[in-house]
């Protein structure tokens, strides 16, 4: 793809992830796209042959970065818990800093799209090895496999209330107070989230 083209998909990615986010799936049309991106309807359709392609797109932007997260996580050979929190810092810090990053968790949830569940799902399935990890090791209390779940609820929960509110700058900070409810707010546990970064 030339620069130039590349530059228009962009764009076009761009404003739908600031609509998505704002107004949801439904809630955005390709009118809207087109005036926030500026482009031409043609070059829209150049790109994308419909608004499910663009959300497509996003919701492979955020399956790949959970990938990249927890792979690199993984590559640390920090031990399992500490693992968590390193995927969960810098997820956090890609969803308040990346728009399409940030749309595409928001989509993985989002009933008027279908097939979204799956995406959401291998999210979990992606955690889920790491938190049973932490489990065995005795850095969780108990094999508890639902944490993963509940920590991705958590997470989409504080994204969501963040775009909600127009204030996505406060992605980190939410998510680090997610993490402290999950691990206590007692110094050392304090210094682990903390240090926690990729």
């Amino acid at each position: 793809m030339q620069p130039r083209a590349r530059i228009t998909r962009e764009a076009i990615l761009e404003a739908s992830a600031t609509l998505f986010s704002k107004t949801g799936y439904a809630g955005t049309t390709i009118d809207d796209i087109v005036t926030l991106a500026p482009v031409t309807k043609g070059a829209m359709y150049f790109h994308f042959s419909k608004k499910e392609s663009i959300a497509r797109e996003m919701l492979g932007r955020w399956s790949a970065a959970v990938s990249e997260t927890v792979g690199k996580a993984a590559a640390t050979g920090q031990p399992a818990v500490r693992q968590v929190l390193m995927i969960y810092r810098e997820l956090a810090r890609r969803t308040q800093n990346e728009a399409i990053i940030r749309a595409g968790l928001i989509l993985s949830v989002d009933k008027s799209l279908s097939g979204t569940r799956a995406t959401c799902e291998a999210w979990t399935a992606a955690i889920e090895p790491i938190v049973v990890g932490a489990s065995r090791s005795r850095a969780l209390d108990s094999a508890v496999s639902w944490i993963a779940d509940t920590l991705c609820a958590g997470f989409v929960g504080a994204v969501q209330v963040a775009a909600s509110l127009d204030e996505n700058h406060t992605i980190s900070r939410r998510v680090d107070d997610l993490l402290l409810m999950w691990r206590g707010t007692d110094p050392a546990a304090v210094r682990m989230v903390e240090g926690a970064s990729l």
